[in-house]
């Protein structure tokens, strides 16, 4: 508010300055004229503002000096208050009071415009409270709340609980089992756990699990008198405390009555320090085999025949096994599949296992020599058959690179053996010259051979056919190359040829189509040529003829015939060297002169 007050002082203190004669605008504007207060609030803090009830001044009339000074004449003003309840401070009616000072502005009423605070409806404050605690709830419910159900495990096995947090992919490793014995829990089998069920969990959260180890092994039990017992109650016995290596097995026997104990076996341990884990095994009777039964024999050493016997004679049919066995003399019985004083029904059967004897182990020959294969077929624990076929191969000659059994095979003595042998790399030449002249199909017979014998040679006429003087036959071989198998000439030798040849390399050949001489020769067109013209022609072309008559042609007609006999036709070539028969019509006898 005194910011206000001061503000107007300047003003005032400026229209003193324009009386003296300082002419300045601003003065019209803070002159007493018909200019509203709206003006003057233009200047102000939109806080504040003139009363609305000011009195407002009248026009005074300006003057000016010519001699630049302006001066300001007195003016005067009746306030003229509005009527109003209750009156208000008087308004300075004109910038000046007589005095020349515009004191009347230090009367203007300055008011200050208090703005009405803003009220929040409560209503809407506590809905908008209540929507924010809404959205934070729903944001804490999908992304941070524990959503996993915790399921009840106990009872149940550690695989569940694996299974179950690979399903809700929780973290195995912040799972831990701890273990320990329980008699009324299995092995393996959740005995507690840390986070209740029912309850929501993360997936990362922590549990802890404690699971069953079984029964303690080394926990000492009460050894009963087990020869005053019945099957029945030994077999409570046996569930009731868990033992673990205690096992019962059953037996005819015409002594002990049926239910009790024949005998017991303990293997480890004593009675008084008998433990859970203790090997124990009690025989118990069965009673008198049945009528129509047979108790079993120990047929174990016994040869398979005797037991083919004896299962003839009680009705018993036989399951035969072969087996090697390094102690078990061939033909004899290893081991049988039902125990000695059990028995069996007339018609069932009796499983065996029969050794084979001693088996053939066959070791890796792959890389052996003739000698070293030698040396191994003559030793008489290896009698096999071996069978031998060989192989072009880079190995040396002699060498086994292949067999037909794994090594490590077991097999029976006699059984067959195939082993494939290296003959080295093929070889093309036995003398610089041993192909040319030949039939080049000759030589493709023998790729082929060597082909069978895995050479994957490959030969052809790749340089060419020609006539030859030399070859004159048609087919020979006039040269040939070896090539290896990118078509290069190999190194060694004219041909490449005087080594032996590489795997996959090639042969190439030119072959000769026959003497590069052409015969003279010419067709006989009985058409065009007359006598003396085809008897032209024969000399010209070195075919040789001779004259006989036919009385069945006349005048100028004739016939040609090969030296056989055999007519020829019009059209036929006749070459170089051949012998002909010309036969023409008898010629007239002409009388000697008188």
């Amino acid at each position: 508010m005194n910011e206000k007050k001061d503000f107007l002082s300047s003003l005032a203190d400026e229209l003193d300055t324009k009386n003296e004669g300082a002419a300045k605008d601003d003065f019209e504007i803070y002159h007493a004229s018909s200019k509203s207060a709206a003006e003057l609030r233009n200047f102000k803090d939109q806080d504040y503002d003139f009363a609305e009830n000011s009195v407002q001044p009248k026009t005074a009339s300006k003057s000016t000096s010519m001699g630049g000074a302006s001066a300001m004449p007195k003016a005067t003003a009746t306030p003229t208050p509005k009527q109003a309840p209750k009156p208000t401070p008087q308004s300075a009616g004109s910038l000046c009071d007589g005095k020349k000072s515009p004191h009347s502005f230090q009367q203007e009423e300055l008011k200050k415009i208090d703005k009405k605070p803003f009220k929040l409806d409560p209503k809407i404050l506590i809905a908008g409270i209540i929507g924010l605690i809404a959205i934070i709830g729903l944001v804490w419910f999908f992304f941070f709340a524990p959503k996993i159900p915790m399921p009840d495990f106990v009872g149940k096995t550690i695989n569940d609980v694996g299974a179950w947090a690979k399903q809700n992919n929780i973290e195995t490793a912040g799972i831990i089992i701890n273990k320990e014995y329980s008699l009324e829990y299995d092995k393996d089998v959740i005995i507690s756990q840390d986070q209740k069920a029912g309850s929501k969990i993360k997936n990362d959260t922590a549990l802890t699990f404690v699971a069953s180890k079984g029964a303690d092994p080394d926990e000492v039990i009460a050894f009963p008198d087990l020869m005053n017992m019945t099957y029945s109650e030994i077999k409570d016995w046996i569930d009731t405390n868990k033992l673990q290596k205690t096992k019962i097995n059953t037996q005819y026997n015409t002594l002990v009555e049926k239910d009790l104990v024949i005998n017991y076996d303990l293997k480890t341990g004593t009675e008084s320090n008998f433990t859970r884990g203790s090997t124990l095994t009690i025989n118990i009777s069965k009673g008198p085999a049945p009528a129509g039964t047979v108790a079993i024999e120990n047929f174990v050493g016994k040869t398979y025949a005797e037991l083919e016997q004896w299962a003839n004679s009680k009705k018993i049919l036989l399951e035969k096994t072969e087996a090697y066995s390094d102690t078990v003399e061939t033909g004899k019985i290893i081991s049988q599949n039902i125990k000695v004083g059990e028995s069996l029904e007339e018609g069932g059967k009796l499983g065996v296992v029969v050794s084979k004897g001693k088996a053939v182990k066959i070791p890796n020959l792959v890389g052996y020599t003739k000698e070293m294969l030698d040396v191994w077929a003559a030793t008489p624990e290896n009698k096999v058959t071996i069978v031998k076929k060989e192989r072009y191969n880079s190995a040396p000659e002699g060498t086994v690179i292949g067999q037909s059994l794994a090594a490590g095979t077991q097999v029976d003595q006699g059984t067959v053996l195939e082993l494939t042998i290296s003959l080295y790399m093929p070889q093309l030449e036995t003398n610089s010259r041993a192909w040319y002249g030949k039939d080049y199909l000759e030589l493709i017979k023998w790729v082929d051979d060597a082909n069978g014998k895995g050479a994957n040679l490959a030969a052809g006429a790749w340089a060419g056919e020609v006539c030859s003087d030399e070859y004159k036959t048609s087919g020979q071989i006039i040269e040939y190359s070896c090539l290896d198998a990118s078509g290069n000439q190999l190194p060694y030798g004219a041909n490449g040829c005087a080594r032996p040849m590489p795997i996959d390399g090639k042969i190439s050949m030119k072959v000769s189509t026959g003497s590069c001489y052409v015969s003279k020769k010419f067709k006989y067109d009985s058409s065009t040529q007359d006598l003396s013209m085809f008897k032209a022609l024969c000399s010209a072309n070195g075919v040789t003829i001779s004259m006989a008559e036919d009385s069945a042609l006349t005048g100028s007609e004739y016939n040609v015939y090969r030296s056989n006999g055999e007519a020829i036709v019009t059209g036929t070539e006749l070459t170089e060297g051949m012998s002909i028969v010309i036969k023409t019509a008898p010629q007239p006898t002409v009388s000697p002169a008188p």
